[in-house]
């Protein structure tokens, strides 16, 4: 072995330009597979980090028949009534995630917090490494105000201090004891928090319909998903008659109502399973392509050691020992190329988290022993499988010594080396095919017009204590006094307020009431988003309104309409004219508020989505009607008249100031980019599929010039005799180009039908487009044969040059 190893090195020094591309080709294959796949196990394949977290559940309520892929979460009396009668789960626990105050005047900042029912800590196998973590008589709404820090929190903000435990911190202006930091590491199944809050609830308050609490739940031994669910559903059934005040009515045979039991993790990983592994394939495709090109210098290689290996099978030695020496000299290529590849991918990683979309567990992504061994496996197969060409070849022949010079390659070889070059070009169109269909994707959502017009408005998120800002009136009071200061600033045209940023803020509904009887039933059921807005803000936002938008005066004097999406109009009032309807949430009874503008266009959602059905209600309600909470945290939109602007965060920062030295402000970004966030999937998987596709063309036409390039160094015999019979240089160029045309030919029809198959993994990721679009399929087959004939041309002009004398006297 260790012979093996000397001349397995001495002879790849001995051809350092063959070993450095080999290497090199090798180590940008294997690296980006390895970067791929530390995302992939990170997010996919990682269990989660609980204690038997295949145990843990996601427990949540469908609504087909108010849309198919809707899905509600848990009810506070719903959650009591699962838990406490089901026979299937060790324990059900609820949380919602929010943000919250803490400090005070002048050193506010917003911090996450979640809000959790006791048992949490229990459900996810949590521990605390300081005092203790929350009990079920800290939920009770009369309980004292406690708090549960996070470790990264408790390093962070308050540098370890292990005197925490007992003191007193400031949540939203009010003093909270912390009683006990949890151990490192653990978070919420959806992303980390800094603290941990007890949520006010109990199983004696009042059942609503508010499907507000996301949920946990811990298997009992031995017992599977669907069990649970056929148990949980058993209770669902009997919700009309157990909790009549919030779903009798014919609610549930109206919806369709029901539950449904997932696994944690994959609720946790969504929908980005399937993008996530169409990237690992198309890096794992450039591996393949690499590998060929490998494959085709080392099929050159065998060429010229054919004497060689009859040398040595001359000399006695055996086709085990050709393979084993063949199989040692690859070993040491791929080996070198994985160590390079890992660091590649270390490199790789980071640009690729830095332009990564908000993926789950993305906080976990790193090079992990998994994906070592995962490169060593990759390089140790790859090497293993090169290096067996020369066994596969057949056994040396010793009258190969007396072949000299002229010698000839056979038509065999010639076959897998053209072979080769067709699998490289049909794996590069698949990789162009999928780049092409996200490039027109994200250029169709580019095009959309989302309804309002982004350029030069500038959002800055603003969050008020509640000690200070207990009401309507106060929070309203600041935002006219606020807006009237920043619309006073230089550069500024208009600016307002809403509590849900379009393509920014998360989705909900509400079930809303209407003046008109025949539209009650209609109305009842959840599919319209509740949203509070200041006046000023849809000018701000350059969002058209069909008719007009409230004023402060008729908000204050409670008489302020509201503005509705055209969604709601199409639901709520097919083809009439909404505009002076009455409309209402939280009750079914006058007064209403009245429809006043209409905005037909707004995609306040997704991009690639419907108009959403949207209710503008104004800050401050009627008499006699209730707006569900006082808007603290909403989003400033700022209009401007500079192409940059975010050279006014600074003086809207201090607007904000010097009104509420306790507010808390979070995010400051242009609406552009909360846009370009809202496309980030679909522009990273872009990016990704475009490299990919870059590098593949690339290798795919260095592999085929080399071919070329060969045929044409063996063939210099034939090529001099043809042109000394009279065979002019076009011709002989015409011939070489056509032979690259025709591997180049052959792989754009083997691509094309494989894209055609490959492409429809694409399907859920499209827009606008066909997963089988004959123009994109077109587009990328006609660049492909152009680069493929350009790559011919330099062998073809160097075929046309031969000199036939010469290369007749030579032989």
């Amino acid at each position: 072995m260790l012979r093996s190893l000397r001349i397995a090195l001495r002879t790849l020094l001995r051809r350092p330009g063959f070993t450095v591309v080999a290497v090199g080709t090798l180590a940008v294959g294997i690296g980006a597979t390895t970067a791929l796949f530390a995302v992939v196990h990170s997010v996919l394949l990682d269990p989660l980090p609980y204690p038997d977290a295949d145990a843990l559940v996601r427990v949540h309520h469908p609504v087909p028949l108010e849309n198919e892929e809707w899905r509600w979460s848990l009810s506070e009396a719903g959650f009591f009534a699962l838990r406490e009668s089901n026979g299937t789960l060790e324990d059900l626990a609820v949380y919602s995630r929010s943000t919250t105050i803490l400090g005070s005047e002048g050193v506010a900042e917003r911090v996450g917090a979640a809000l959790v029912s006791a048992n949490l800590f229990d459900v996810l196998g949590a521990r605390p490494a300081l005092g203790r973590l929350l009990r079920w008589e800290d939920n009770d709404p009369a309980a004292p105000s406690v708090a549960v820090l996070s470790h990264q929190f408790w390093t962070r903000a308050l540098g370890a201090d292990p005197s925490v435990v007992g003191s007193e911190i400031l949540l939203q202006g009010f003093p909270r004891q912390v009683v006990g930091v949890v151990e490192p590491g653990f978070g919420l199944p959806d992303g980390e928090t800094d603290l941990w809050l007890p949520v006010e609830i109990s199983p004696e308050n009042q059942p609503v319909n508010w499907h507000r609490f996301a949920s946990v739940g811990r298997l009992r031994p031995g017992v599977d998903g669907a069990q649970a669910e056929s148990d949980l559903k058993r209770v669902v059934a009997t919700f009309a008659e157990r909790l009549p005040s919030a779903y009798a009515g014919g609610f549930i045979e109206r919806t369709g109502f029901t539950v449904e039991v997932v696994p944690l993790h994959e609720h946790v990983v969504g929908d980005v399973s399937t993008a996530l592994w169409v990237l690992l394939g198309a890096v794992a495709i450039v591996l393949l392509i690499g590998c060929a090109n490998v494959a085709n210098l080392l099929l050159v290689r065998m060429e010229g050691g054919r004497r060689e290996r009859a040398v040595r099978t001359a000399l006695g030695a055996t086709r085990l020992d050709l393979a084993a020496g063949s199989v040692t000299e690859c070993l040491l290529l791929t080996s070198a190329a994985g160590v390079l590849a890992l660091l590649l991918a270390m490199w790789g990683l980071e640009l690729l988290l830095a332009f990564s979309p908000d993926l789950p567990r993305l906080e976990n992504v790193g090079i992990s022993s998994a994906t070592v061994l995962f490169t060593i496996v990759v390089a140790v197969f790859t090497g293993a499988v090169f290096g067996l060409l020369p066994a596969l070849t057949g056994r040396p022949r010793l009258e190969w010594l007396r072949e000299g010079a002229g010698l000839t390659t056979s038509r065999g070889r010639n076959l897998v080396r053209g072979g080769l070059v067709v699998g490289e070009m049909a794996l590069a169109l698949v990789l162009l095919m999928a780049a092409g269909l996200m490039i027109r994707t994200f250029e169709n959502l580019r095009d959309v017009e989302p309804g309002l017009d982004p350029a030069g408005v500038l959002t800055v998120q603003v969050s008020l204590p509640v000690a200070e800002y207990r009401d309507y009136e106060p929070i309203a009071g600041f935002y006219r006094d606020l807006l009237d200061r920043v619309q006073g600033l230089a550069g500024v045209s208009t600016a307002g307020a809403t509590t849900h940023l379009p393509l920014a803020s998360g989705g909900g509904c509400a079930i809303m009431f209407t003046d008109d009887p025949a539209a009650v039933e209609r109305m009842r059921s959840c599919f319209i988003l509740p949203v509070l807005a200041t006046p000023g803000y849809f000018e701000a936002m350059g969002i058209d309104v069909e008719g007009r938008t409230p004023g402060w005066a008729e908000m204050e004097n409670g008489r302020a309409g509201v503005v509705i999406t055209g969604a709601v109009a199409e639901q709520v009032w097919p083809g009439e004219d909404p505009l002076g309807r009455g409309i209402r949430g939280n009750g079914n009874e006058p007064p209403f508020y009245t429809v006043v503008g209409v905005s037909d266009h707004l995609r306040a959602e997704r991009l690639d989505g419907p108009s959403a059905p949207q209710v503008y209600f104004p800050m401050l309600p009627m008499p006699g009607t209730s707006l569900w909470s006082p808007p603290r945290s909403m989003t400033l939109a700022v209009r401007t008249a500079t192409d940059d602007p975010t050279v006014l965060a600074g003086p809207v920062r201090q607007a904000i100031r010097d009104l509420a030295p306790g507010a808390a402000i979070g995010e400051i970004r242009p609406m552009t980019a909360v846009i370009a966030d809202s496309m980030g999937s679909t522009s990273f998987a872009m990016l990704l599929l475009g490299i990919a596709a870059t590098v593949a063309l690339a290798l795919g036409v260095i592999g085929l010039y080399g071919v070329i390039s060969y045929v044409v160094e063996h063939r210099r015999t034939e090529i001099g005799i043809r042109m000394a019979l009279g065979a002019p240089a076009a011709l002989v160029k015409r011939r070489v180009v056509a032979e690259a045309a025709r591997l180049a030919g052959i792989g754009v029809l083997v691509g094309g039908v494989a894209s055609l198959i490959v492409s429809r993994a694409l399907a859920s990721q499209l827009y606008g487009v066909s997963a089988n679009d004959p123009l994109t399929l077109a587009a990328v087959a006609l660049l492909l044969l152009g680069v493929a004939v350009a790559a011919a041309y330099e062998p073809a002009s160097r075929a046309a040059r031969v000199e036939p004398m010469q290369v007749l006297r030579g032989e």
